[in-house]
């Protein structure tokens, strides 16, 4: 995974947490390129400190 990769996860997850209710699905719909296991394991690395 590359660090350009790694941003656009973050930005994602912060796009997320920064959205009212609700919009989530949205949003996620809006970047499918980047809803793999690679933005599973950085939510979890996130989610973890």
């Amino acid at each position: 995974m590359n660090e350009q990769r790694i941003a656009a996860y973050l930005s994602l997850i912060q796009e997320l947490l920064d959205c009212p209710g609700g919009e989530e699905p949205q949003i996620l719909n809006g970047h499918l390129e980047l809803v793999d296991e690679g933005f599973v394991q950085v939510c979890e690395t996130e989610t973890s400190r």
